[in-house]
């Protein structure tokens, strides 16, 4: 009832009248809401852009993130949704590579195994695909213990965030080595 009065007091219905209102009270509903000097308000404020809006009252633009130092939570939480994004690219891309391409998955391993690349290369190389599972693995345990209840005070938070990011280069270092 209440959105239908709205739509109605803010000229919305103009025309033939979206909801059909009846009974005394409905009339003096709709006459004291359409004839009040907050409706002709209401009306004015959603026809003037909200730029030109704060422009005229002279409000500051918002710097958003500019002003804002970075820290160990937010800095893991744009980097676990990051790592998400590119776990699920590259095993798509992956999936889609080894349906399209004519060779078969042993051929580009025996390819790439023929290359002679050095000890020190094939390491690093595994480390840095094993980094986004290691560290998507690590902080969805934290964030699973989030939704537990558990490790909401702003010292546990840091303890957590480093605790991610240091298991997360000795897992990777592990995944590597084998």
């Amino acid at each position: 009832m209440a959105l239908a009065l709205r739509l109605i007091g803010r000229g919305c219905g103009v025309g033939k009248p979206a909801v059909s209102l009846q009974g005394p009270l409905a009339t003096i509903w709709t006459r004291t809401i359409t004839t009040s000097s907050s409706a002709c308000a209401m009306k004015v404020q959603a026809a003037e852009n909200f730029w030109v809006k704060n422009k005229r009252l002279q409000r500051p633009v918002s710097p958003h993130l500019t002003i804002y130092k970075p820290q160990v939570t937010s800095l893991l939480s744009v980097a676990h949704r990051a790592s998400g994004i590119v776990l699920a690219s590259a095993l798509s891309g992956f999936s889609i590579g080894m349906l399209v391409l004519p060779g078969s998955y042993p051929y580009y391993l025996d390819l790439i195994q023929s290359m002679h690349f050095g000890g020190s290369i094939i390491f690093g190389a595994k480390f840095l695909l094993a980094l986004p599972f290691m560290f998507h693995l690590c902080n969805g345990i934290r964030h699973l213990m989030w939704d537990i209840g558990y490790g909401f005070t702003l010292r546990t938070l840091y303890k957590t965030g480093y605790l991610v990011v240091g298991l997360t280069i000795v897992l990777s270092g592990l995944v590597a080595a084998m």
